[in-house]
């Protein structure tokens, strides 16, 4: 058996957006892999035959992204293979399901966010436009090659880059024609829209600004024959997202108010014929619910109507659960087995989902909702786990001393011995609404490959339990700090051959800062590894992407009302006596946590003494550990587990 390393990336297969056909005959999913030679991933298009389950490739070149089925026969994608490196322009390509090359289809000159069919070669689309821009003239500098222009806020966002007066608009494209008629405004950002199944109404979220964008959105609805469009939900009320037809005169749709970060939405029926709609009775949970993981690529749908039930999968405790609302709006649990999934639809009482199940990496399974009972249909990743070694979680549950029931996951080293003393890992996940589970965690394995204990909790903050245990507004560095100290010492009890004078510390977003926060509150942990940090809500508070509402919400203060609170709350504050030897990772386009902080964060304890170091990698973003390059996943991984390896062995 080998060991899991660092280059096991490439061996990795990840699967997403599973999608039926129309007739059902047939569903189409995306594999993913890292590639070595261009430094990037490659993506495919497969075919699943749901009478026998069969599963065959589609598609060979490897840039196939954003499929979506033309009509029970003829998939739609797009590829690069034409535009030669333009990004103003999105090229189209056909294929049957009988195979054969691509075939060229359409071209839109617009970078097309996503797509939907509508009616007699009509589409439903986003574009990304630059609402306002200046002209260059010749010998002149120009925006956005030579400088840039900010004048709102935000001015940017993590892994889009700069959207400084850059907008989503929905258009309706005809290709018959090559004709695009706009249906949102210019400064209109379209957060998301949904086709009803006759195609004649269009359901959309939006939000209208020109200095300063605001996480209110309204809903509207388009109808299509008459190009008329009707307001359901005015712009400065709710939140107003996870949009999805139930039948052509019904729509599901969540609000929030948001009186604090971490609150779970409510739900809402729409009648489409009156335009008015419904809040259901609170039910507390989030639409969606992945398990944390670096081993995963590609999104899909966590909703999906079949039968005349909404079906949707949510955050339960450390695992992906799945509910179903009816249209008498009783709801139904389905699943609640462990696991995570990414994407899935419904055919002939049967889910089919791309999913990660004991403790492996994605599959194709299917639930027989008659039975109860799951079938894994592929094997795309199971040579990679015959022939390497993983360390099973093992699970347990502790009270707190707050007497609050939380969870627990331990790795022990792999080729453990009783009675031989093993450094240890705790590892925090980031939000701090997000979970961690008994899933595949590429990071996690490699370091019990490596013979470290790896731990790790959900703590107060987390998803999957309701609003109230998510919501830690102004409590940041408080409860949820004395949670994980309190899971170090149960791990501690429960495995005695866990060294207490070796365990470090590896976080990153929400958890680089409660790294951060650590290191300036304790000095039991022997090293950390903090990463896509916060360590100044002052500057995260008014350079970063969600800065200025997100996190001056989540402190309830801002840096000119409430100073002592912002500041407080802020890791930078405690650094004085900070002593841990702590190795910062972060991406100098990561406009989420941006690069200030781990900065600050590392000249401070360089100057208090403490040994510590930077690895700042260029042209990543927030997401370096899931989707970035290859090669800097790969030097990410060294070099957290060469500091590790260095001050706890």
């Amino acid at each position: 058996m080998k060991k899991i390393g660092y280059e096991d990336l490439y061996e990795m297969n990840f699967l997403s957006d599973i999608n039926f056909s129309p007739d059902k005959k047939h569903a189409f999913f995306l594999k993913h892999n890292a590639d070595k030679k261009k430094n990037g991933y490659k993506s495919y298009i497969y075919i699943l035959e749901t009478e026998s389950s069969k599963i065959r490739q589609l598609t060979f070149a490897g840039d196939e992204k954003s499929p979506v089925w033309l009509d029970d026969d003829t998939i739609i994608f797009t590829s690069k293979r034409n535009s030669e490196g333009k990004n103003d322009r999105t090229d189209y390509f056909s294929l049957s399901l009988s195979g054969g090359e691509g075939r060229p289809l359409f071209t839109i000159n617009e970078k097309v966010k996503s797509l939907k069919p509508l009616k007699d070669g009509k589409f439903a689309l986003l574009a990304e436009r630059k609402a306002k821009k200046q002209e260059k003239k010749e010998n002149e500098a120009g925006e956005g090659e030579d400088y840039l222009i900010f004048d709102e806020i935000y001015f940017w966002s993590n892994g889009e880059g700069i959207r400084n007066k850059v907008r989503n608009t929905l258009v309706i494209f005809d290709s018959k024609t090559n004709e695009l008629r706009d249906i949102s405004d210019k400064y209109a950002l379209v957060l998301g829209f949904a086709v009803s199944p006759d195609k004649n109404k269009i359901l959309f979220s939006t939000h209208t600004y020109k200095d300063v964008y605001k996480p209110q959105n309204g809903l509207y609805m388009l109808d299509v024959n008459s190009n008329s469009t009707k307001e359901i939900i005015p712009e400065d009320k709710f939140e107003v997202g996870d949009l999805i037809f139930l039948d052509d005169k019904k729509a599901f749709f969540t609000l929030c108010e948001r009186e604090f970060p971490g609150q779970n939405a409510h739900f809402a029926i729409l009648d489409t014929e009156t335009g008015k709609y419904e809040i259901l009775p609170y039910k507390d949970f989030d639409i969606g619910g992945a398990v944390g993981t670096d081993a995963g690529f590609g999104a899909g749908s966590s909703k999906r109507v079949y039968n005349k039930k909404l079906y949707m999968t949510y955050a339960h405790w450390g695992n992906t659960h799945m509910r179903a609302l009816d249209m008498d709006k009783n709801y139904e649990d389905v699943i609640k087995s462990d696991g995570s999934v990414s994407s899935f639809d419904i055919s002939d009482d049967k889910i089919y989902m791309t999913a990660m199940r004991d403790e492996k990496l994605s599959e194709i399974y299917c639930y027989d909702l008659k039975t109860k009972k799951f079938q894994r249909l592929s094997d795309f990743n199971g040579e990679y786990h015959r022939e390497h070694t993983m360390s099973p979680h093992e699970y347990f549950t502790f009270q707190n001393r707050d007497g609050i029931t939380l969870d627990g996951f331990v790795l022990k080293p792999v080729d453990y011995e009783k009675g031989k003393k093993y450094p240890g890992i705790l590892e925090i996940h980031g939000g701090p609404k997000t979970i961690f589970g008994p899933t595949f965690h590429h990071e996690m394995q490699i370091l019990a490959n490596k013979g470290y204990f790896v731990f790790y909790t959900n703590p107060r903050g987390s998803d999957g339990r309701g609003s109230d245990f998510a919501n830690i507004t102004a409590k940041l560095g408080t409860i949820d700090y004395n949670d994980l100290m309190d899971f170090t010492d149960e791990v501690i009890k429960r495995y005695p051959d866990l060294d207490e004078a070796r365990i470090g510390i590896c976080g990153g977003s929400y958890g680089g800062f409660m790294c951060n926060w650590m290191i300036g509150h304790t000095q039991r942990f022997a090293a950390a590894v903090s990463q896509r940090s916060i360590s100044n809500y002052l500057t995260k508070s008014l350079t970063t992407d969600i800065g200025y509402y997100h996190n001056m919400s989540q402190l309830r203060g801002t840096p000119w009302t409430d100073f002592d609170t912002v500041w407080d709350t802020s890791p930078l504050k405690y650094a004085v006596n900070a002593k841990t030897p702590t190795l910062f990772i972060q991406s100098d386009q990561d406009y989420r946590c941006y690069m200030s902080d781990a900065m600050q964060m590392f000249t401070a304890i360089k100057l208090n003494g403490a040994d510590s170091k930077i690895a700042l990698f260029h042209n990543e973003h927030h997401g370096l550990s899931r989707v970035g390059r290859p090669e800097n996943r790969i030097a990410r991984l060294m070099e957290i587990c060469r500091w590790f390896d260095t001050y706890l062995k």
